[in-house]
């Protein structure tokens, strides 16, 4: 797998296989990260998230990155919850 890690963020290289429409009218992308050589691991995403004018065919780079600042407000306001009751 093309895949980077670096402490709370991910970069994935993946292949836009293609997109596909929705009878609700959206679409959805689906992708191909390679695992090993010729295994293929498919995910979904909302088309929508693509960016403008990307194609089937085209590699992209996608980072998910961790948000700890809304990862910490969140526990504070779980703790304050709990404290509270």
């Amino acid at each position: 797998m093309d895949k980077e890690k670096e402490k709370g963020q991910t970069e994935i290289t993946a292949y836009l296989d293609r997109i596909e429409e929705l009878e609700d009218g959206s679409a959805k992308a689906v992708f191909l990260v390679e695992e090993e050589e010729d295994e293929f691991r498919e995910f979904v995403l909302p088309a929508d998230f693509l960016p403008e004018d990307t194609g089937e065919g085209e590699y992209l780079t996608i980072k998910i990155s961790r948000d700890q600042d809304k990862t910490d407000k969140a526990l504070d306001e779980a703790r304050r919850l709990v404290v509270s009751d």
